[in-house]
């Protein structure tokens, strides 16, 4: 694909390079959508591949966690959870990256990152994403139609088949990852996958 200026590939994604980046303020949180059926169904998901047991002891931290509703859910095992956030109650940066985690959830926020390697500056055991499948089109034009393609917002476009080869490359397993979140999402299109939800461990 042929990309415009103020795109390149990186690896396998495509990022925007130039951007005048959205506030993300508490105007841009209240937007947040994550329900609690979607918070219960993603922990649901998760303990299909960690002991429930083990997760109810976890140290696990929320990255960009909004108004708090995945944390909230998962603090009913008894795991100590915590937010952190831009906006709002949150630990510090200095906290962030000075705790051992036994799990991160970035839920619908990989792609805003500008860097994403940065994920691997924080230590972790577990790593719970879920992101946007971007679509495999042949033209930008066609990119840009897909529901998804927010500039300045989306800064990576990323995809299954990336993010495999990324956590690869970084050192990471790839547990599972499948588009369960699209029984209560609203699809793009009625044969793609919407939403890639994605576990990590590293060794």
């Amino acid at each position: 694909m042929i990309l415009p200026p103020g795109y390149a590939y990186e690896g396998q994604f495509i990022k925007q390079l130039t951007s005048d980046l959205i506030a993300y303020d508490e105007s841009y949180v209240a937007k947040a959508r994550t329900t609690e059926q979607m918070a219960y169904m993603r922990l649901g998901w998760l303990s299909a591949h960690i002991n429930y047991n083990e997760l109810r002891e976890f140290k696990v931290v929320d990255i960009g966690s909004g108004r708090g509703t995945m944390a909230t859910v998962f603090a009913k095992t008894n795991a100590t959870v915590v937010n952190y956030d831009l906006s709002g109650p949150s630990i510090s940066r200095e906290e962030l990256y000075a705790t051992n985690w036994d799990l991160v959830i970035l839920n619908d926020v990989l792609e805003h990152f500008s860097d994403i390697s940065g994920l691997f500056d924080i230590q972790w055991k577990y790593a719970l994403l879920s992101f946007p499948e971007t679509p495999n089109v042949a033209t930008f034009d066609e990119l840009q139609q897909w529901r998804h393609f927010r500039p300045n917002e989306h800064i990576y476009h990323l995809h299954e088949k990336g993010m495999r080869a990324w956590a690869a490359d970084m050192g990471a397993d790839v547990l599972n990852a499948n588009n369960f979140e699209d029984i209560l999402r609203t699809r793009w299109a009625p044969d793609l996958p919407n939403i890639t939800t994605m576990l990590l461990k590293r060794p």
